[in-house]
């Protein structure tokens, strides 16, 4: 067993309401008990599509919480619930980038084609921040540009969702932390994405091989080593809040609900304990 551990790394500043993802038991992890130091939630939210929860917390200024979560190493899997797409266009494929991926990926069986799509799209990108993430504005999910596009693990991976839900395959998008050796502890909100392909297997983390180089992609989780923790599913969800609704990128960290930070992450960090 190991036990996970999130927290602010400042106190609150105002008083309201934030929000942290319950976490998923996924193929890597399998949630055994949660338990809450600083101050305990006011209740379990659920967004507006009924995809995913979170802790609701009242917090006050000067309030630090800490979740801790303890896990088993594998997990049982992602429900098929997780692979259901969200609202978001985030989680949508446009016309160009089905046409542009029956273009390119040519057809073959699944256990060939998904990872040729995933090579594809992973060589197209350069690692880099850019000034929206990819999509921003849009529909859906534009189709890759010619050369190299940067981004980071948030464009890599909202895209080659939207890519291998345009061929059929369930996949998810999955968000958490990674923490490099020999780090102790790190913010919160890496991302990488599950598939469920008979054949194939389930993880995949283009941007970490994009990043530190190494151009082929595969299932290896992590080129550079590290722990890994999945937080949430999905771009874009949507949670009610006394003010009317509230988007959220993403849900891996704490996330106000109320007042200034309403749609905005806290600066949360991360260890992982074994």
């Amino acid at each position: 067993m190991a036990v996970f551990e999130a927290f602010l790394e400042a106190p609150v500043q105002d008083a309201g309401l934030y929000l942290f993802p319950v976490a998923p038991d996924t193929w890597e992890q399998k949630i055994t008990s949660v338990t809450f130091e600083g101050r305990e939630p006011q209740a379990i939210v659920q967004d507006l599509q009924g995809r995913i929860a979170a802790y609701q917390f009242a917090l006050k200024a000067g309030d630090q919480p800490l979740v801790r979560m303890a896990f088993d190493e594998p997990g049982p899997g992602l429900s098929d619930e997780a692979f259901m797409p969200g609202l978001s266009a985030f989680e949508r494929s446009s016309q160009a980038l089905m046409d542009q991926i029956a273009e390119e990926v040519a057809e073959a069986p699944l256990q060939i084609r998904v990872p040729a799509l995933i090579q594809y799209v992973g060589d197209h990108f350069t690692y880099g921040v850019r000034e929206t993430h990819l999509g921003t504005g849009e529909d859906a999910m534009p189709a890759l540009e010619c050369g190299l596009t940067p981004g980071t693990c948030v464009d890599m991976h909202t895209l080659a969702v939207a890519a291998l839900r345009a061929i059929g395959v369930p996949a998810a998008y999955i968000i958490g932390v990674h923490i490099a050796e020999p780090r102790e502890q790190w913010s919160t909100g890496h991302c990488w994405l599950n598939l469920k392909c008979e054949g194939v297997s389930h993880h995949w983390d283009i941007s970490h091989h994009v990043q530190y180089g190494v151009r082929e992609i595969t299932p290896k989780l992590n080129p550079k080593p590290g722990r890994r923790f999945a937080l949430s599913i999905g771009r874009g969800p949507e949670f009610s809040g006394p003010d009317g609704v509230v988007s959220y990128p993403s849900l891996s960290g704490f996330h106000g609900l109320t007042g200034q930070s309403a749609g905005q992450k806290l600066r949360t960090l991360a260890r992982i304990l074994n």
